[in-house]
């Protein structure tokens, strides 16, 4: 068994000891209700990235433990980037309308990745990206890994658009990190893009209004990252549906609803 180049994915739940303390009572009793809902949580991760169908992962291994989840594929991986970053997408939609948010980062370097080993350089630089540099409700990549994505294109694909299908994934933020834009940028992954929406937007809303009463600094600060790239999109929404649907739309009444933060 010899070190492999991979592209490392490493998610981290964020809050985890809060949703965890959450399901236990003051007296001791289990809150089943909120235990439930991580197990769904966990459940729908599992699902998403086929955990348990290794066999449908030619290439990719996946790893969960406890609010951690490792992706990782060959760095030759046809489209391999693309559909990274698509799962990992659909993963922080997920978490999102169970009201849960995500952190993680996206790395390259060798490692070794099988159904029970796991560990390398790849590993610890994505750790320490996630840990260091992500800082906010964002799963971040550098322009390397993007380079790689078009190195590594499909067959149906030239390399410009391999990179024209990362980047409708992606945002640059004012760091100059790339960041996968499940903010304002998640429609066209919903069942029903139109109808789901505003409920997506709404669970959005609902975490960052309960994260920004936290009176810990280092942790309202991560939800006022969050509030600066919703708010101005809800209110652009907003606007639209305004001008153009008429009052007592169904679709205009649900975008109105949602609190400005």
């Amino acid at each position: 068994m010899n070190y492999e180049d991979r592209v490392v994915c490493f998610l981290d739940i964020l809050g985890f000891r809060g949703h965890v303390a959450g399901t236990i009572d003051p007296d001791g009793t289990e809150e089943k209700d909120r235990t439930d809902h991580l197990i769904a949580a966990f459940e729908g991760i599992r699902d998403i990235l086929d955990i348990d169908r290794q066999q449908d992962r030619e290439g990719e291994e996946v790893t969960q433990f406890s609010d951690s989840v490792v992706i990782s594929f060959r760095a030759t991986e046809e489209s391999g980037v693309f559909y990274a970053l698509l799962n990992i997408m659909w993963v922080q939609v997920n978490l999102v309308l169970r009201g849960i948010l995500c952190r993680g980062a996206v790395a390259q370097g060798k490692l070794i990745h099988t159904p029970k080993v796991l560990f390398g350089p790849g590993m610890v630089d994505a750790y320490v990206l996630e840990s260091k540099a992500a800082l906010y409700p964002r799963v971040i990549l550098d322009e390397s890994i993007i380079n790689l994505g078009a190195r590594a294109h499909a067959r149906h694909h030239l390399p410009e658009h391999e990179v024209q299908s990362i980047m409708s994934l992606l945002e640059k933020d004012s760091d100059g990190m790339y960041y996968i834009n499940y903010v304002t940028g998640a429609q066209s992954e919903l069942d029903d893009p139109e109808l789901d929406y505003p409920k997506y937007l709404y669970c959005l809303q609902q975490i960052v209004e309960s994260g920004l009463a936290v009176r810990d600094p280092s942790v309202a600060v991560k939800y006022r990252w969050l509030r600066e790239k919703l708010q101005p999109h809800i209110e652009s929404i907003k606007t639209g549906v305004a001008e153009n649907r008429p009052e007592g739309d169904e679709l205009r009444d649900a975008y109105e609803s949602i609190p400005d933060l």
